[in-house]
Protein backbone atom coordinates (compact mmCIF):
# COMPACT_ATOMS: atom_id res chain seq x y z
CA UNK A 1 0.00 0.00 0.00
CA UNK A 2 0.90 3.57 -1.20
CA UNK A 3 -0.23 7.10 0.33
CA UNK A 4 1.90 9.22 -1.77
CA UNK A 5 4.06 10.09 1.19
CA UNK A 6 6.94 7.91 0.83
CA UNK A 7 9.53 10.25 -0.69
CA UNK A 8 9.00 13.18 1.97
CA UNK A 9 8.87 11.11 4.59
CA UNK A 10 12.06 9.56 3.82
CA UNK A 11 13.54 12.67 2.68
CA UNK A 12 12.46 13.63 6.54
CA UNK A 13 13.09 10.67 8.61
CA UNK A 14 16.26 9.80 6.75
CA UNK A 15 19.88 10.02 8.49
CA UNK A 16 18.46 10.23 11.76
CA UNK A 17 18.25 14.44 11.92
CA UNK A 18 16.08 17.09 11.42
CA UNK A 19 15.45 18.71 7.80
CA UNK A 20 16.19 22.25 7.73
CA UNK A 21 14.52 23.57 4.76
CA UNK A 22 15.66 26.39 2.58
CA UNK A 23 13.77 29.15 1.45
CA UNK A 24 15.02 29.17 -2.12
CA UNK A 25 13.81 26.52 -3.95
CA UNK A 26 14.48 24.62 -7.20
CA UNK A 27 12.55 25.64 -10.45
CA UNK A 28 10.21 27.42 -7.82
CA UNK A 29 8.85 23.77 -7.13
CA UNK A 30 11.65 21.59 -5.74
CA UNK A 31 12.12 22.20 -2.17
CA UNK A 32 15.78 21.73 -0.74
CA UNK A 33 16.56 20.64 2.73
CA UNK A 34 19.61 20.34 4.73
CA UNK A 35 20.47 17.72 7.13
CA UNK A 36 23.54 17.45 9.76
CA UNK A 37 23.55 13.58 10.29
CA UNK A 38 25.65 11.91 13.26
CA UNK A 39 28.68 10.57 11.98
CA UNK A 40 28.55 11.76 8.67
CA UNK A 41 28.64 15.41 6.66
CA UNK A 42 26.29 18.22 5.95
CA UNK A 43 23.70 16.22 3.50
CA UNK A 44 21.76 18.72 0.87
CA UNK A 45 18.43 16.95 -0.14
CA UNK A 46 15.49 17.68 -3.01
CA UNK A 47 12.16 16.82 -1.71
CA UNK A 48 10.15 16.87 -4.47
CA UNK A 49 12.60 15.88 -7.72
CA UNK A 50 10.36 12.17 -7.87
CA UNK A 51 7.28 14.22 -8.91
CA UNK A 52 9.16 14.66 -11.86
CA UNK A 53 8.61 12.38 -15.01
CA UNK A 54 11.15 10.31 -16.48
CA UNK A 55 11.32 8.43 -19.59
CA UNK A 56 12.16 5.35 -17.19
CA UNK A 57 9.51 5.46 -15.03
CA UNK A 58 12.08 6.07 -12.58
CA UNK A 59 11.61 8.05 -9.41
CA UNK A 60 14.44 9.86 -7.38
CA UNK A 61 15.40 12.41 -4.83
CA UNK A 62 18.97 13.69 -5.06
CA UNK A 63 21.84 14.31 -1.93
CA UNK A 64 24.78 15.99 -2.14
CA UNK A 65 27.27 15.87 1.15
CA UNK A 66 29.93 18.56 1.58
CA UNK A 67 31.87 20.34 4.74
CA UNK A 68 30.41 23.24 6.10
CA UNK A 69 30.42 26.20 4.35
CA UNK A 70 30.07 24.82 0.86
CA UNK A 71 26.18 24.06 1.07
CA UNK A 72 25.92 26.54 -2.09
CA UNK A 73 28.04 24.29 -3.95
CA UNK A 74 25.57 21.11 -3.56
CA UNK A 75 22.95 24.10 -4.45
CA UNK A 76 24.58 24.43 -8.13
CA UNK A 77 24.91 20.68 -8.58
CA UNK A 78 21.41 19.94 -7.80
CA UNK A 79 20.10 22.73 -9.47
CA UNK A 80 22.06 21.12 -13.07
CA UNK A 81 20.72 17.58 -12.69
CA UNK A 82 17.33 18.52 -11.64
CA UNK A 83 17.30 20.90 -14.77
CA UNK A 84 18.97 18.00 -16.84
CA UNK A 85 15.88 15.88 -15.43
CA UNK A 86 13.17 18.32 -16.58
CA UNK A 87 14.98 19.04 -19.96
CA UNK A 88 15.73 15.42 -21.06
CA UNK A 89 13.15 13.46 -18.75
CA UNK A 90 16.28 11.45 -17.60
CA UNK A 91 18.00 10.64 -14.12
CA UNK A 92 21.35 10.57 -13.44
CA UNK A 93 23.29 7.41 -13.92
CA UNK A 94 24.97 6.06 -11.24
CA UNK A 95 28.29 5.09 -12.04
CA UNK A 96 28.77 7.31 -15.19
CA UNK A 97 30.28 10.70 -14.82
CA UNK A 98 29.12 14.10 -16.42
CA UNK A 99 31.32 15.80 -17.28
CA UNK A 100 32.11 19.37 -18.63
CA UNK A 101 34.93 20.85 -20.64
CA UNK A 102 35.20 23.53 -17.86
CA UNK A 103 34.88 24.09 -13.94
CA UNK A 104 31.04 24.53 -13.28
CA UNK A 105 31.91 26.15 -9.69
CA UNK A 106 33.73 29.40 -10.22
CA UNK A 107 37.56 28.95 -8.42
CA UNK A 108 37.50 24.95 -7.93
CA UNK A 109 38.49 22.23 -10.13
CA UNK A 110 34.95 21.04 -10.03
CA UNK A 111 33.91 19.99 -13.53
CA UNK A 112 31.45 16.60 -13.06
CA UNK A 113 29.04 15.21 -11.15
CA UNK A 114 28.82 11.21 -10.66
CA UNK A 115 26.25 9.38 -9.01
CA UNK A 116 27.21 6.48 -6.64
CA UNK A 117 25.92 4.88 -3.75
CA UNK A 118 26.09 6.57 -0.39
CA UNK A 119 27.80 6.17 2.94
CA UNK A 120 24.40 4.64 4.70
CA UNK A 121 23.42 1.64 2.70
CA UNK A 122 20.23 0.81 1.51
CA UNK A 123 18.03 2.01 4.08
CA UNK A 124 19.17 5.73 2.60
CA UNK A 125 19.59 4.58 -0.71
CA UNK A 126 16.12 2.75 -1.21
CA UNK A 127 12.44 4.31 -0.76
CA UNK A 128 10.14 2.16 0.14
CA UNK A 129 6.55 1.48 1.31
CA UNK A 130 5.34 0.01 4.72
CA UNK A 131 5.47 -3.21 3.28
CA UNK A 132 8.85 -3.31 1.77
CA UNK A 133 7.94 -2.47 -1.79
CA UNK A 134 10.77 -0.37 -3.77
CA UNK A 135 9.31 2.79 -5.00
CA UNK A 136 12.39 4.56 -6.13
CA UNK A 137 15.55 5.82 -4.78
CA UNK A 138 17.99 8.70 -3.04
CA UNK A 139 20.63 9.32 -5.58
CA UNK A 140 24.18 10.43 -3.99
CA UNK A 141 26.03 13.01 -6.31
CA UNK A 142 29.33 13.43 -5.90
CA UNK A 143 31.17 16.64 -7.09
CA UNK A 144 34.33 15.60 -9.23
CA UNK A 145 37.30 17.41 -10.69
CA UNK A 146 37.88 16.50 -14.28
CA UNK A 147 41.11 13.71 -13.38
CA UNK A 148 38.74 12.27 -10.51
CA UNK A 149 35.71 11.86 -13.15
CA UNK A 150 38.61 10.09 -15.70
CA UNK A 151 39.60 7.73 -13.08
CA UNK A 152 36.09 6.93 -11.84
CA UNK A 153 35.46 6.25 -15.45
CA UNK A 154 37.86 4.33 -16.29
CA UNK A 155 37.95 2.10 -13.42
CA UNK A 156 34.70 2.93 -10.83
CA UNK A 157 33.67 4.53 -7.94
CA UNK A 158 35.15 2.03 -4.85
CA UNK A 159 38.71 2.73 -6.82
CA UNK A 160 38.12 6.64 -6.75
CA UNK A 161 37.50 6.08 -2.87
CA UNK A 162 40.39 4.08 -2.41
CA UNK A 163 42.63 6.00 -4.50
CA UNK A 164 41.47 9.03 -2.72
CA UNK A 165 42.09 7.47 0.69
CA UNK A 166 38.45 7.88 1.99
CA UNK A 167 35.02 9.17 0.40
CA UNK A 168 35.48 12.27 3.10
CA UNK A 169 38.70 13.01 1.14
CA UNK A 170 36.36 13.69 -2.10
CA UNK A 171 34.41 16.47 -0.40
CA UNK A 172 35.81 20.07 -0.03
CA UNK A 173 34.86 21.77 -3.67
CA UNK A 174 38.48 23.92 -3.73
CA UNK A 175 40.42 20.48 -3.57
CA UNK A 176 43.30 20.15 -6.35
CA UNK A 177 42.87 16.74 -7.74
CA UNK A 178 43.26 13.42 -5.78
CA UNK A 179 44.12 11.13 -8.41
CA UNK A 180 45.91 11.69 -12.02
CA UNK A 181 43.76 10.61 -14.80
CA UNK A 182 44.27 7.77 -16.51
CA UNK A 183 42.83 7.95 -19.89
CA UNK A 184 40.70 6.50 -22.02
CA UNK A 185 40.70 2.87 -21.21
CA UNK A 186 42.52 1.20 -24.13
CA UNK A 187 39.22 -0.66 -25.16
CA UNK A 188 37.20 2.75 -25.36
CA UNK A 189 36.48 3.16 -29.55
CA UNK A 190 38.18 5.36 -31.56
CA UNK A 191 35.85 6.38 -34.89
CA UNK A 192 37.88 6.94 -37.54
CA UNK A 193 37.77 7.17 -41.64
CA UNK A 194 39.96 4.37 -43.51
CA UNK A 195 42.30 7.03 -44.90
CA UNK A 196 44.02 6.15 -41.70
CA UNK A 197 45.85 3.42 -43.00
CA UNK A 198 47.89 5.89 -45.10
CA UNK A 199 47.75 8.88 -43.52
CA UNK A 200 47.68 10.34 -39.65
CA UNK A 201 44.80 12.35 -37.98
CA UNK A 202 45.11 15.84 -38.24
CA UNK A 203 41.84 16.82 -36.32
CA UNK A 204 41.24 14.42 -33.17
CA UNK A 205 38.05 14.88 -30.64
CA UNK A 206 37.03 13.41 -26.96
CA UNK A 207 33.57 13.02 -26.63
CA UNK A 208 33.87 12.45 -23.01
CA UNK A 209 32.71 8.45 -24.28
CA UNK A 210 35.31 8.03 -26.96
CA UNK A 211 37.40 9.53 -30.04
CA UNK A 212 36.61 10.70 -33.40
CA UNK A 213 39.68 11.20 -35.76
CA UNK A 214 39.65 12.51 -39.32
CA UNK A 215 43.10 13.19 -41.55
CA UNK A 216 41.81 16.26 -43.02
CA UNK A 217 41.69 14.79 -46.46
CA UNK A 218 38.08 13.50 -46.36
CA UNK A 219 35.48 14.95 -48.66
CA UNK A 220 32.00 15.65 -47.15
CA UNK A 221 30.94 12.98 -49.81
CA UNK A 222 33.69 10.35 -48.14
CA UNK A 223 32.57 11.43 -45.15
CA UNK A 224 28.67 10.43 -45.75
CA UNK A 225 29.74 7.02 -46.87
CA UNK A 226 29.78 4.86 -44.01
CA UNK A 227 31.50 2.13 -45.74
CA UNK A 228 34.62 4.26 -45.43
CA UNK A 229 34.21 4.52 -41.55
CA UNK A 230 35.57 1.94 -38.97
CA UNK A 231 36.49 1.21 -35.56
CA UNK A 232 39.28 0.64 -33.95
CA UNK A 233 40.72 0.39 -29.80
CA UNK A 234 41.75 3.32 -28.22
CA UNK A 235 45.06 1.02 -27.79
CA UNK A 236 45.32 -0.11 -31.17
CA UNK A 237 44.85 3.65 -32.48
CA UNK A 238 47.76 4.98 -30.07
CA UNK A 239 50.10 2.14 -30.57
CA UNK A 240 49.66 2.88 -34.51
CA UNK A 241 49.76 7.07 -33.97
CA UNK A 242 51.60 7.34 -30.43
CA UNK A 243 52.16 10.68 -30.74
CA UNK A 244 48.25 11.17 -30.50
CA UNK A 245 48.98 9.84 -26.10
CA UNK A 246 49.61 12.68 -24.59
CA UNK A 247 45.91 14.18 -26.37
CA UNK A 248 44.98 11.06 -25.48
CA UNK A 249 45.56 11.07 -21.89
CA UNK A 250 44.58 15.21 -20.84
CA UNK A 251 41.57 15.72 -23.28
CA UNK A 252 38.15 16.85 -21.81
CA UNK A 253 35.11 16.66 -23.44
CA UNK A 254 34.28 18.21 -26.05
CA UNK A 255 38.03 19.17 -26.86
CA UNK A 256 39.40 18.73 -30.59
CA UNK A 257 43.22 18.72 -31.03
CA UNK A 258 44.77 19.70 -34.12
CA UNK A 259 48.09 18.11 -35.16
CA UNK A 260 50.34 19.43 -37.54
CA UNK A 261 53.02 16.95 -37.34
CA UNK A 262 54.60 13.42 -35.61
CA UNK A 263 55.85 15.49 -32.65
CA UNK A 264 52.87 14.90 -30.05
CA UNK A 265 52.44 18.90 -29.84
CA UNK A 266 48.79 19.72 -30.76
CA UNK A 267 46.79 23.02 -30.75
CA UNK A 268 43.20 22.95 -28.63
CA UNK A 269 40.53 23.66 -31.78
CA UNK A 270 38.26 26.48 -30.66
CA UNK A 271 34.27 25.49 -30.35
Amino acid sequence: MTDGMEFPRHVFDSLGADPIAWEDRIGGAIRVVEKSPAGGPITIMTSGASLMPTDSGERVELAVEVIDGQQGAARVALGIVCDDMAANRRVPPVGAPWRNSEPFLTGTRISAIMTSPSRWGASFDEVRTADGALLGHVRTLRLLTDAEAAFASAQGWDALVAAAGSVDALLDVTRDDTVSAPGLAGNAPVFLSKLHAEHPPRWITFTGRDLQSVTGLESEAYMNDSANHEVWSVDSFVARFPWVAGFVREAKPGQTGMFTDASGAYVLEAD
